[in-house]
């Protein structure tokens, strides 16, 4: 009996050291940084579409604007111009998109997507990264909000 017992909790232990590991992997292959990758990999991985939903920061370190549910930016790099569609607030956009290889005030040198909103507005950003299922986008100025987007 003292043999079962001894071998259930072995068992039980290795099991559940096992499991841990098991997510502790999964987090670290769902994290990249991407502002330091070649143009091609960015655009793997931003491709399709992604919902908004909240970004933090700017002028105020930690004031965070909340979206709700309802904004989407889809990227799309299929035909021989890169467009980036933007739905509701903060942009309103169905534009081509300018990859400029430059500098970031936060990374170095990166390279930054540039597109004009329907009023005309130059928007620069930095793609970040994805960390575990989140994608993180930051505007390319001192004060910068961070913007923080899922797949829908």
């Amino acid at each position: 009996m003292k043999n079962f017992l001894l071998f259930f909790m072995t068992a039980s232990i290795i099991c559940s050291c096992q499991n841990d590991d098991d997510v502790t992997d999964e987090v670290q292959h769902a994290t990249k940084d991407l502002y330091d990758k070649p143009l091609p990999v960015i655009k793997a991985n931003l491709k399709g579409k992604w919902q908004l939903h909240y970004g933090k920061g700017g002028f105020i370190a930690n004031l965070i604007h909340d979206w709700g549910n309802n904004d989407y930016w889809e990227f799309d790099f299929s035909s021989n111009e890169d467009r980036i569609m933007a739905y509701l607030e903060p942009l309103e956009a169905d534009t081509k998109i300018t990859w400029i290889k430059g500098q970031d005030n936060y990374a170095g040198e990166t390279y930054i997507m540039e597109f004009y909103d329907k009023k005309g507005n130059p928007k620069h950003f930095v793609i970040d990264g994805i960390y575990n299922d989140t994608l993180t986008i930051h505007y390319n100025s001192p004060d910068a909000m961070f913007l923080y987007f899922t797949k829908p």
